[in-house]
């Protein structure tokens, strides 16, 4: 409790993760395979969809991206009743560069692997 405070953690997740969501919704603007982006703090999840319009679950879609960004050495899980939200649970101490390099990361297997909007 005394290094919560000390290092004022829970303002850093709560600055750190408003700026993440914040990022993570201009690239929402960009990706239909991202049906909504939500969160508190540092606790994140994207929830990818087949298709924006029927918000088909997209199950593979996120099991993909999140292998390859464990290949980048950014480890994320898939939650949700059909696995298909990315969940992002990082530590306290995450800070805003640490959000700039996954959004950079993320964007480029977006880019790779995934049409832009149309």
């Amino acid at each position: 409790m005394k290094v919560l405070e000390e290092e004022n953690l829970q303002k850093n997740a709560l600055d750190v993760g408003t700026y993440f969501l914040e990022k993570l919704n201009v690239l929402k603007e960009d990706f239909e395979i991202i049906g909504d982006v939500r969160g508190s703090g540092l606790y994140i999840g994207i929830e990818f969809v087949k298709d924006r319009k029927s918000l088909e679950p997209g199950m593979k879609e996120a099991s993909f991206i999140c292998e390859k960004l464990i290949e980048n050495k950014i480890v994320t899980g898939t939650d949700g009743p059909f696995q298909s939200v990315l969940k992002i649970k990082p530590p306290l101490c995450f800070s805003k560069d640490n959000v700039d390099h996954f959004i950079k990361v993320f964007e480029k297997i977006l880019n790779n692997h995934f049409k832009f909007k149309s």
